[in-house]
């Protein structure tokens, strides 16, 4: 037996999604076990619609089993989104593979993999130096393994461009964190069809969630629901009645930055180097879009600084990210073998309940999940919490 593992968003499931899945299943693998995040994604944004929607689309496409990627992963950096999912993919029994889409060539993505897992000091000494230039931790990070690439092996060209683009760089650091964690995993690099990852572009077989979300918000749902192959109306009925309320969720992401203090703001996952100061400066401001656009810029991130104010929302701190964690089977098939399942994957609320009562990391860790899950819930106006949740099976 050999089995497969995709980590996902679904941010909706569509059409390239399920050519992914096809392709997966055409290289044999017997099982197929997809890491979704759950109620909130990487962009540290409210998801789409509900994970058990987005879930049961991803069975309907072929997977066997879907698992929940814990929010305090499932909203991190590329290094460690890529990491919690390997913390659970490892455990997979007769785990083989792990799939992943990419613009760039397989061999491309596996070169440059190996070479930054050969000569990741040297890489993180040049993205200090870049840093010291005022450019924030990406760039650098992207300057530091361009120049140092180039330098070894001149004749493949200007890498940048591979690595400026999500899924290139999120396939990086997926093989980085395989060799990391020491698991046996296999990298299958699936070359992405159609639009790039967020491509508004509206048109062709294959296109992006970020256009998909876009014609939804815009009112043009009926010209992408071709793109969703399963379960458009019910989608659509969802988002009439739940999509998240973005007022809302932005006010209090204000409220809760302007009550914390700036000890608190420092002790988050992805803050440093005085970032603390700078946000509440920016505070002064009742306006979410405001805060955003003074403190971010040339240094910082957009995408940073929506991290911090859901950090500081949810209350992650930059401990958690080493701590154990347990987790839930969101979906699978009816013929599915749980046997296959990590310890760490729980099939029922009693289950889950009984490992957060053994041990205080995984008590820490998933209530990061129950506190997204009810901020989740209340912009959306669902009734339940976290554990008002049983396994979709189809």
């Amino acid at each position: 037996m050999k089995n497969c593992a995709i980590v996902c968003e679904y941010n909706p499931f569509h059409t390239g999604h399920a050519y992914q899945l096809r392709r997966v299943r055409e290289s044999g693998a017997d099982n197929i076990a997809c890491v979704m995040s759950g109620s909130f994604v990487q962009s540290a944004m409210p998801a789409f619609c509900d994970k058990s929607i987005r879930a049961e689309c991803a069975i309907a496409g072929g997977a066997d089993a879907v698992i929940e990627l814990p929010t305090v992963y499932a909203t991190a950096s590329a290094q460690y989104f890529a990491e919690g999912a390997v913390k659970i993919i490892r455990h997979i029994k007769d785990i083989a593979y792990m799939a992943m889409g990419a613009t760039a060539a397989p061999n491309s993505i596996r070169k440059i993999a190996e070479f930054k897992i050969k000569h990741s000091a040297s890489i993180s000494d040049k993205t200090k130096a870049h840093m010291k230039s005022g450019a924030s931790y990406n760039v650098s990070g992207v300057a530091a393994l361009t120049e140092a690439y180039g330098n070894a092996y001149p004749a493949d060209g200007d890498i940048s461009k591979i690595l400026v683009e999500p899924n290139n760089m999120l396939c990086l650091e997926y093989i980085v964190a395989v060799d990391k964690l020491g698991a046996n995993i296999e990298p299958l690099i699936i070359e992405r069809v159609g639009a790039l990852h967020n491509d508004t572009e509206q048109s062709g077989e294959y296109i992006s969630a970020t256009a998909i979300r876009n014609a939804e918000r815009d009112g043009k749902f009926e010209s992408v629901r071709s793109r969703l192959p399963f379960f458009a109306d019910r989608i659509s009925a969802w988002r009439r009645s739940h999509a998240p309320d973005m007022r809302a969720f932005k006010a209090a992401a204000v409220f809760a930055l302007k009550c914390a203090d700036t000890s608190d703001i420092s002790l988050l996952r992805d803050c440093s180097e005085g970032l603390e100061y700078l946000l509440k400066s920016a505070a002064k401001t009742s306006d979410f879009d405001k805060i955003i656009e003074s403190a971010a810029g040339k240094r910082y991130s957009e995408k940073r600084i929506y991290r911090l104010l859901l950090d500081i929302l949810l209350s992650i701190n930059r401990s958690m990210i080493e701590k154990r964690f347990c987790t839930r089977l969101l979906a699978c098939g009816k013929n599915f073998d749980f046997g296959i399942l990590p310890d760490n994957v729980k099939t029922d609320n009693a289950a889950i309940k009984a490992a957060v009562a053994a041990d205080d990391e995984v008590r820490d860790v998933l209530q990061v999940d129950i506190k997204a899950t009810a901020l989740y819930n209340t912009i959306c106006r669902v009734d339940g919490d976290y554990f008002n949740y049983s396994i979709v099976k189809s």
